[in-house]
C-alpha cells in the first residue's frame, strides 16, 4: 500500500508559541490520509513512517515540535541572532500504528511570535512529509 503525503505551507503567516503548523497546500496525499482543516497526518496502517519536517521561521530562537497524538516525539531547535530567518529540518523513522494522528508545532521563544515562512518563488519552504516504509 502507497501511503505518504508531502504538504506545505502556500503563504507565510504569523504564529504563536505551541501553535500547531497549518499547512494549506499539497504536493500529494496517497490515501487521502492528511486533513488539511487540522492540519493533521493519520497512519492509515500500523508500521514504520519515514517523517521529514521543514520549518522556515522569521524568529531567532524557534523550533519546532513532531507530535503523534499530541505528544512530542521529536523537536528540532535553531538560534541564530546574526539572521532574520532560520531553519530546522528534522528526519526521523516513526513506529506508529494505525490511526495515530502527526502533525508539527511552532515553539518560539517566551512572548514573541513567529512567522511561518510560505512558497517563494516556487520553493516550498515550510513543509511536511510522511511516507509509509514498512507495515506490520
Amino acid at each position: 500500500m502507497d501511503a505518504g503525503a508531502v504538504v506545505y505551507v502556500i503563504t507565510q503567516y504569523t504564529g504563536n508559541s505551541g501553535d500547531k503548523i497549518m499547512y494549506n497546500g499539497e504536493l500529494y496525499d496517497h490515501g487521502d490520509n492528511f486533513d488539511m482543516a487540522s492540519s493533521e497526518y493519520t497512519a492509515p496502517l500500523t508500521g514504520q513512517y519515514l517523517v521529514t519536517s521543514n520549518l522556515y521561521a522569521g524568529a531567532h530562537k524557534s523550533y519546532q515540535s513532531i507530535r503523534v497524538n499530541g505528544v512530542g516525539v521529536a523537536h528540532a531547535y535553531t538560534y541564530d541572532d546574526s539572521v532574520p530567518w532560520v531553519t530546522t529540518e528534522p528526519t526521523l523513522v516513526l513506529q506508529m500504528n494505525a490511526g495515530d494522528k502527526l502533525s508539527t508545532v511552532l515553539m518560539v521563544e517566551a512572548g514573541m511570535t513567529g512567522i511561518i515562512g510560505g512558497s517563494n518563488a516556487g520553493w516550498f519552504t515550510t513543509w511536511l512529509s510522511v511516507s509509509l516504509l514498512y507495515a506490520e
